[in-house]
């Protein structure tokens, strides 16, 4: 009764977090951030084309823009792609195990990708201090390269906060209400 209860009680609070203007307002950043960085990318890729090709002059250092855009879009991506339980997945033995199975390698993936989601915060953070430590610098502009360094760590931590919560779900649902994951038959 006491497990049933602390069940409830910590998948109350994840049902609140997710409702919350925090979790809301985070989604909505990564949104933005996407739709900013897919736009300077595919804006700056145009640019370079029209003037390559068209006006015969070179920009220089765009590749190092493209570079920055890219390490936020593609790491920002992955956290809310993770969130939205639309990343790669490998489901096939999960197809082929009964309902109870399913849950249990769920349960299971969830915790190892979480331990998973861990480690990579920390290796993360450990290489965002070491850039401040070196303060390394893009050879044409000069650009600081903690503005893409910065993007693996908040990409890491966010995933590694959703991975968790739906960790955190998947052993506070009882047998009875669970449910496939997102884009599962």
């Amino acid at each position: 009764m006491v497990i049933i209860t602390m069940q409830r009680t910590v998948r109350h609070c994840l049902d609140k977090l997710r409702a919350s203007l925090f979790w809301r307002g985070l989604l909505k950043v990564q949104e933005i951030i996407l739709f900013l960085t897919s736009c300077m990318m595919i804006g700056i890729l145009g640019a370079v084309v029209v003037c390559r090709y068209v006006l015969r002059v070179d920009l220089f250092g765009y590749d190092e823009i493209v570079m920055i855009s890219a390490f936020w879009m593609y790491f920002i991506g992955s956290s809310y792609a993770m969130e939205k339980r639309e990343h790669v997945r490998a489901d096939i033995l999960e197809r082929l195990l009964p309902p109870r199975g399913k849950r249990y390698l769920r349960i299971f993936a969830n915790l190892l990708q979480s331990l998973v989601a861990i480690e990579t915060v920390h290796l993360s953070v450990a290489y965002v201090i070491n850039g401040f430590k070196i303060w390394p610098t893009t050879s044409a502009w000069g650009l600081p390269l903690m503005t893409s360094m910065s993007a693996v760590t908040a990409g890491f931590v966010l995933m590694a906060l959703y991975v968790i919560v739906q960790f955190l779900e998947e052993i506070t649902t009882p047998v009875n209400e669970s449910s496939p994951a997102k884009g599962e038959l």
